[in-house]
């Protein structure tokens, strides 16, 4: 039997840490429809705060009215494919990392666990606060989730989920710093 909805956000949300044994034999379609479900519903609560915000502070930026009937839409849009893109993307990433720690599930168990590492981000992401504090909370879900559906250890999981995000962050403040540097080059005596 397939959990509930809220049965699969509050063990998300609330009691990760307990494993995610319930939720081993079910269906890729299962997960993924419920986090198209979340995304839809985030992708509304974004569109709204973000138009909010622009109806207000449009005038002082002078942005024209016609020019939001464009970008309110397009933010909604973006957001619904660049969830789905981001997540296959991610989780292709994160499963490199499993194939070297020799995970025992495939590229779909690791779209499941992305699936659920989302939930925090997809339910308060769009407000100021949830921005900050998801990411971690959703990292910290995937490693529990990735050690359930692909029989590592924790820090397997650990490490196939935090690697790929220290390669980038690194890789972003050498682009930075290369940035700075080029320009440096370029400035006159």
């Amino acid at each position: 039997m397939t959990p509930s909805y809220c049965n699969r956000i509050r063990t998300c949300l609330f009691s990760f840490d307990q494993g995610f044994g319930e939720y081993r034999n079910e269906s890729f379609k299962d997960a993924f429809v419920f986090y198209l479900i979340l995304l839809f519903v985030f992708s509304v609560l974004l569109t709204i705060v973000i138009a909010a915000g622009a109806i207000v502070f449009g005038p002082a930026l002078d942005i024209p009215n016609a020019t939001l009937l464009f970008i309110i839409p397009g933010i909604f849009v973006f957001s619904l494919v660049g969830g789905v893109v981001s997540l296959f993307i991610g989780a292709a990433i994160t499963h490199i990392f499993i194939l070297f720690f020799n995970g025992t599930g495939g590229y779909t168990e690791t779209v499941r666990a992305a699936c659920y590492s989302m939930i925090p981000t997809l339910l308060i992401g769009w407000t100021l606060i949830g921005a900050f504090i998801t990411p971690y909370w959703g990292m910290a879900i995937q490693v529990f989730a990735l050690h359930e559906f692909h029989g590592i250890s924790k820090l397997q999981a650990v490490l196939a989920v935090f690697i790929p995000v220290a390669i980038f962050v690194v890789c972003y403040y050498l682009f930075i710093i290369a940035m700075v540097f080029s320009s440096m080059i370029f400035l006159p005596a």
